[in-house]
């Protein structure tokens, strides 16, 4: 059986790929879309079919040329956490993926992928944040004027929820974002008490225009932030179903660093 074909029967995605298991250079898995766009967006789907059904935390770092003479070799290098008996082992995974039907010698190495984020944010959202990778997004615009679009994103035993919307009110966000920030974070923790009752606040962030709560309730842990950006608001929602395993507590604190550097007040630029 290929790996095409395994993943094909245990996920019933056909991927656009032939080759090898992608384990070493010499057996490369062979990407046979000539789209860098899509190529790279099955790079990150097979490492996720790989790496997530283990139930490991991973995170791709970087890709680089594998140094293979004669051939367009890449290596799709990832880091992963996760439990091997009492112990955590945190480790660099590599993935080899043949470009030669992609790209052309003296192209650019292939990018990673992006989510296109309509009004009101009009971005391009990493598909990986962190620890965390894109599971789907919801345009509510059209029954629900005002609340923009919920992007979806996952890691083993956690989701999180980033909303990106303006209630049309986006002149006021622009011109005393503080201000209505300061009221739409009351709201979401008002909010979140209402059906987490029980939940205490551990600790409270506030850093360039982000706001944000943890709450733990048992072995639940909670994440309410909200910040303006440019002309409406970021609100995440993330939980965690069980903060008694560290390294996955570490990976949520990881994630929301990473979230807090993309949308602070130093990187509000438009582009």
């Amino acid at each position: 059986m290929t790996l095409r074909e395994m993943l094909h029967k245990d996920f019933g995605i056909d991927f656009p790929i032939a080759g090898g298991w992608g384990q070493s250079a010499d057996d490369p898995i062979v990407l046979t879309s000539q789209d860098p766009d899509e190529a790279a967006l099955v790079q990150f789907e097979i490492a996720r079919r790989i790496y997530g059904v283990q139930g490991w935390y991973w995170r791709q770092i970087e890709r680089t040329s594998a140094g293979v003479v004669g051939a367009d070799i890449e290596k799709f290098s990832s880091e992963v956490k996760y439990i091997e008996g009492d112990q955590i082992v945190t480790e660099k995974r590599n993935l080899y993926f043949d470009l030669s039907s992609v790209i052309s010698a003296d192209a650019a190495r292939l990018e990673n992928p992006s989510v296109p984020v309509g009004p009101p944010a009009e971005l391009n959202f990493p598909r990986q944040i962190g620890w965390f990778h894109f599971d789907g997004i919801t345009n509510n615009e059209p029954e629900h004027p005002g609340l923009g679009v919920s992007v979806a994103y996952s890691a083993p035993k956690a989701k999180m929820m980033v909303y990106a919307y303006d209630k049309g009110i986006s002149d006021q966000i622009r011109d005393r974002p503080d201000e209505y920030a300061s009221l739409e974070y009351a709201q979401a923790i008002a909010d979140f008490r209402s059906v987490n009752p029980e939940a205490r606040p551990a600790r409270e962030h506030e850093q360039g225009g982000v706001r944000l709560t943890i709450f733990e309730n048992g072995e639940i842990l909670s994440v309410v932030l909200v910040s303006p950006f440019r002309d409406f608001f970021f609100k995440l929602r993330l939980t965690l179903d069980d903060r008694s395993e560290q390294y996955m507590v570490d990976c949520v604190m990881s994630t929301l660093a990473n979230f807090v550097s993309m949308v602070g007040t130093s990187n509000q630029t438009k582009h």
